[in-house]
């Protein structure tokens, strides 16, 4: 396989996402536990990285294979279709990716304890779950949900187990707490799969996925992105100033919404996937990058001073 069609199937180009999702672990473990542990936290980086790789690989093919003659997607969209690509050789690729990922989480949960293996299985089944099976969950409603929860939760959420693995008990409370913190990327990243459900509505129904703006309709589910992403700016300040889970400093990352809004307020008129969705995604990522930034300047800040 040649590096072109190796980044395209496996869209290396979004990696650089996972260490915002450790930087985020390390500022919360700081701010929360007094320390990180970042041998294991790297261990699990790696890990990370090579599912990432794997999933986007898996639900490149599991799109191929599902698509219909509908819509064209099999033949022009796809880059397996359109490259005339083997699926044997990327069915040898992804059983050399899983076969790394078993063996080093394996590895990992030995030293580390049970709850690696917990959260790694889950987060593992989630992905391949998302694009794999008769009914995938990137063809239901809960489709939204599922990228909310395996990208800005379980990600962070085991670097912040492995980060703080003598100080961090496995409870519901400290997975809640993980929650709390990974809120609002969880809320951003559920809007911003929604606004790609909804660029691709007519290509999805004719693949025989229905999203859940097949369900609720385009016009409601441009509104929900709209309330959504107003309500999201509530969440900083509960959490910082109320439950006392994320540094004052965070608050700052409030003042970006507007000039942010400004940008993706076009979704509400246009709707074309080629036009306007990578205007979301960059857009919408630059909250959730502030937010990270923001969060481990308030950790350094509260070192400083306290």
């Amino acid at each position: 396989m040649t590096w072109k069609y190796f980044y395209e199937l496996t869209e290396i180009y979004t990696t650089p996402l996972d260490v915002t999702w450790l930087i985020l672990a390390a500022s919360f473990s700081y701010y929360y536990y007094g320390s990180f542990n970042w041998l294991y936290a790297i261990f699990a980086f790696v890990i990370v990285i090579a599912l990432h790789l794997f999933l986007n690989m898996q639900n490149n093919l599991e799109d191929y294979e599902h698509a219909t003659d509908k819509t064209d997607y099999k033949h022009s969209t796809s880059t397996i279709g359109s490259n005339h690509l083997s699926l044997s050789m990327i069915r040898h690729w992804l059983l050399g990716f899983g076969t790394f990922i078993v063996i080093a989480g394996l590895i990992l949960s030995y030293f580390t304890g049970w709850p690696t293996l917990v959260i790694g299985v889950i987060g593992f089944i989630l992905g391949l779950a998302y694009s794999a099976g008769p009914k995938p969950l990137d063809a239901t409603p809960f489709c939204e949900l599922a990228v909310a929860s395996l990208i800005p939760f379980f990600v962070p959420l085991i670097y912040m187990y492995m980060g703080s693995i003598h100080r961090w008990n496995f409870t519901l409370q400290s997975v809640l707490d993980a929650f709390l913190v990974t809120l609002l990327p969880f809320i951003l990243f559920f809007i911003i799969q929604l606004a790609n459900d909804t660029c691709d509505l007519e290509q999805d129904i004719g693949n025989n996925r229905h999203t859940l703006v097949d369900y609720i309709g385009k016009q409601n589910s441009i509104r929900v992105f709209d309330w959504i992403y107003w309500l999201s700016i509530l969440v900083i300040p509960i959490l910082s100033l109320v439950v006392g889970i994320v540094p004052y400093f965070a608050l700052v990352t409030i003042l970006i919404y507007p000039y942010v809004w400004s940008k993706v307020k076009v979704f509400n008129t246009n709707q074309d996937k080629e036009e306007i969705y990578n205007v979301i995604v960059m857009n919408i990522s630059l909250i959730v990058m502030l937010y990270i930034l923001t969060y481990m300047v308030g950790t350094v800040l509260t070192y400083l001073f306290k």
